[in-house]
């Protein structure tokens, strides 16, 4: 399997958002949403950069070649969206981390768009309100040696 159709492939799990869809005997991505059509582009395998063409709104006469990692990141972050919307940033953050990996272990290629950071900022603004400035200074003194 190409690496266009792995991503193609990819997208098209993200139910409830995208279905696989079989057009002209090529499995294709197809939008739930407003019926947009991904399907993966025939490619050398030594040359491979995994394009898709883009079928806007299924209709043939309006198609775009897109990298494919594009248009896996934009269906990431609206799978997310999606079903972390009544969550805390939190849930978001963790099941962007998960999905891109997951990708990247299915396609082996990366999504186009950075993972959100570790959350550490915001834990060190916590311990900072609850025992004090100095003293988180002094429990990162000893955690590194100093």
């Amino acid at each position: 399997m190409s690496l266009s159709q792995r991503i193609v492939h990819f997208i098209g799990s993200l139910l409830p958002l995208y279905i696989e869809d079989e057009v002209n005997g090529v499995w294709c991505a197809r939008s739930l949403n407003d019926g947009t059509l991904i399907c993966p582009v025939e490619e050398v395998e030594e040359y491979e950069d995994g394009f898709v063409t883009v079928h806007w709104q299924g209709d043939p006469a309006r198609q775009t070649l897109v990298q494919a990692v594009f248009m896996a990141s934009l269906a990431v972050a609206k799978y997310v969206e999606l079903h972390h919307l009544a969550e805390k940033a939190k849930g978001t953050r963790d099941e962007m981390e998960h999905l891109a990996n997951h990708f990247a272990i299915k396609t082996g290629a990366s999504l186009s768009f950075d993972l959100p950071d570790s959350g550490l900022p915001e834990l060190m603004v916590k311990a900072v309100g609850k025992v004090g400035e100095a003293a988180v200074i002094e429990v990162l003194k000893k955690q590194v040696g100093l």
